[in-house]
């Protein structure tokens, strides 16, 4: 994340509300600077970390506005890829034998430079590669083919995600993404609360023992965590209570797919598939013709299931123009032990319009009769491959309208 002091220069409190006001490039030199530092990026792809640091330092003592230009080249070094040499974990124990071995031999006599060295394998790569695994000789392996543009939309990001260091409390409401959403919170080990508020959802995270910690941002850097995984979906907006300066404030960060690449960026054009029972149903629906699929839309992991506490992802969600929903969870290799999980699920869920459509092919176990007691007809039990039409007979059949 960016340091404190790239951020204060855009930072005001206003009202009760804290604005992030963005850098101004009314003439485009902004962008064509963020333009000469990625090109500059991409060229020293291959050099050593602090190489890479030292070229961008250099452009910012070129510019004026230093202050509110610096965090730009650590935006940039934030998406860079560098990776540790292949013999990485060789090097401590390669050290350590040359300074058992070097005794009388260290500093070396003019032009035995080497000498030290002359213990394990050649001298002269033991030499270049002696401290090669601090992270400022890492080379830099991948740059982000972003644009300036793209870069200094990548910052006003960044610059939200370091205010959200002193946050107490944060609320989400996002569209679509939320397989990576969950993921992101649950590696930053916050809390989350679910609840459905028309046809979208508010989750609201807090940290395990918020409620008994002196220092209230004490989570901000884990809530800001889930920034990256938040600005892939299709549209979301974040509400934080953010303690700054002795002061409180509300501030509100929104965004849709972005365009740029690298860390930050758009949802995959194309779904990304568990199973090629998931893949064929979704081609299948795109082709359906007779009306079959008629008024309906299908979204890949769209909507949330929640109940006591916890979360389920469905595969499918299938909407209607009407206003009705239901969700598709296919189920193709089972165990005993997986059926009761889904049973657990449908069970928790009630009466949520949930069709778990179920191969009996591919049954490794029993379990059967506790998922058809959990979700009566909205088991559709098939053989190799669901049939489109089965499957829209029972979504037809248990779909309900959704509060606008």
């Amino acid at each position: 994340m960016l340091k404190r002091a790239d951020v204060d220069p855009f930072v005001v409190v206003e009202r009760g509300r804290l604005i992030v006001k963005p850098l101004l490039d009314a003439d485009g030199r902004v962008t064509r600077f963020a333009d000469r530092l990625c090109r500059l990026v991409r060229k020293l792809e291959g050099r050593p970390r602090a190489t890479v640091e030292e070229a961008l330092r250099r452009q910012e003592r070129r510019v004026r506005d230093t202050s509110r230009l610096g965090g730009l080249a650590g935006t940039l070094l934030m998406a860079c890829r560098f990776e540790p040499p292949a013999d990485v974990e060789a090097l401590p124990a390669r050290r350590a034998a040359v300074f058992r071995a070097r005794g009388g031999m260290w500093p070396p006599v003019p032009g035995d430079t080497l000498l030290p060295y002359a213990i394990d394998g050649e001298p002269q790569a033991l030499y270049e590669t002696f401290y090669a695994d601090r992270q400022a000789a890492w080379p830099l392996r991948g740059a982000p083919a972003w644009s300036g543009a793209q870069l200094l939309a990548q910052y006003h990001l960044e610059l939200g995600r370091a205010v959200l260091r002193d946050a107490e409390r944060v609320e989400i409401r996002v569209r679509g993404g939320w397989r990576a959403l969950f993921a992101s919170i649950k590696l930053a080990r916050l809390m989350y609360h679910v609840e459905r508020v028309g046809r979208g959802y508010r989750l609201t995270l807090t940290g395990p023992a918020a409620a008994f910690v002196a220092r209230r941002s004490r989570y901000g850097s884990r809530f800001a965590r889930i920034v990256p995984a938040l600005s892939r979906a299709t549209a979301w907006q974040l509400r934080a209570t953010v303690h700054r300066d002795d002061q409180v404030g509300t501030f509100v960060l929104r965004g849709r797919a972005r365009a740029a690449t690298g860390r930050v960026g758009p949802e995959p054009s194309r779904a990304r598939f568990d199973s090629a029972w998931e893949r064929r149903f979704a081609r299948d629906f795109r082709a359906a013709r007779d009306g079959l699929t008629a008024g309906w839309t299908l979204a890949r992991e769209h909507t949330p299931l929640v109940a006591d506490g916890r979360v389920a992802l469905p595969d499918f969600t299938l909407r209607h123009t009407d206003g009705r929903e239901a969700c598709v969870e296919l189920v193709g290799f089972w165990t005993a032990e997986y059926l009761q999980e889904k049973a657990a699920m449908v069970a928790r869920v009630g009466d949520v319009p949930l069709v778990l459509v179920v191969a009996k092919a591919l049954a490794v176990g029993a379990g059967a009769d506790a998922l058809t007691a959990a979700a009566g007809d909205r088991v559709l039990w098939c053989t190799k491959q669901p049939r489109l039409a089965d499957v829209m007979r029972v979504v037809e059949r248990v779909a309900t309208p959704t509060t606008p």
